[in-house]
């Protein structure tokens, strides 16, 4: 029977991230790239020789822009809050009256999110204003992938993910280690079968 301090002692909030990247600006300078690429590409197909070179010099324009583009993403990590300080969130946030997503949803879907990104983001810990601050250089997209991480954690569930990949490999019997050929001592070839080293070299003298 399981003991109920031990179960308590052993509960963890759930936690999840976000990747966001803050140069947004850069995703319009790689999809051009993707183009330019593209069309280089499809010269390089007609075996024209200059076209080669050009499709080569704009990937290594794309990777590097890639880099630069993963050089200044964060990954925001998020924890989910106790149930009873979730809803006190949400009542400091009513509804708006009037309004049926706000309704719906049970809070002002206009300052809400910001208040819960805050409440629930532990890398970076940042306050209500500073969220604000933040999600005025990100698109709606990025604001909403990190409400939803937030939100998923307090109001979604927590299954016991299942690795498939994982799975796939224990599936498969472990590598055994090469036995040695029949007549032939472990030591054979290798100093592996005996811990004192290579056998020692005999120092018997024939007799007289």
């Amino acid at each position: 029977m399981a003991d109920f301090a031990d179960l308590i002692k052993n509960a963890k909030l759930p936690e999840d991230g976000v990747s966001i990247c803050l140069r947004s600006d850069l995703a319009l300078q790689h999809e051009e790239l993707e183009g330019r690429l593209e069309a280089a590409r499809t010269a390089d197909q007609q075996n024209t020789l200059a076209a080669g070179g050009q499709a080569r010099k704009i990937a290594e324009e794309i990777q590097a822009l890639e880099e630069q583009m993963r050089e200044h993403t964060h990954r925001f990590v998020f924890r989910g809050i106790p149930r009873r300080r979730y809803r006190d969130l949400m009542e400091q946030y009513p509804p708006r009256e009037g309004n049926k997503d706000d309704a719906l949803f049970g809070a002002d879907n206009s300052t809400f999110p910001h208040a819960l990104i805050a409440a629930c983001c532990i890398d970076p810990v940042m306050t209500r204003d500073q969220v604000e601050e933040l999600c005025e250089v990100l698109t709606d997209g990025q604001v909403l992938e990190l409400f939803g991480c937030a939100l998923a954690l307090n109001r979604g569930l927590v299954d016991v993910p299942k690795s498939v990949a994982a799975s796939a490999i224990l599936a498969k019997p472990a590598p055994r280690s090469r036995q040695p050929e029949p007549g032939a001592s472990a030591g054979d070839g290798s100093w592996a079968g005996s811990l004192a080293g290579p056998p020692a070299t005999s120092t018997t003298r024939p007799a007289v």
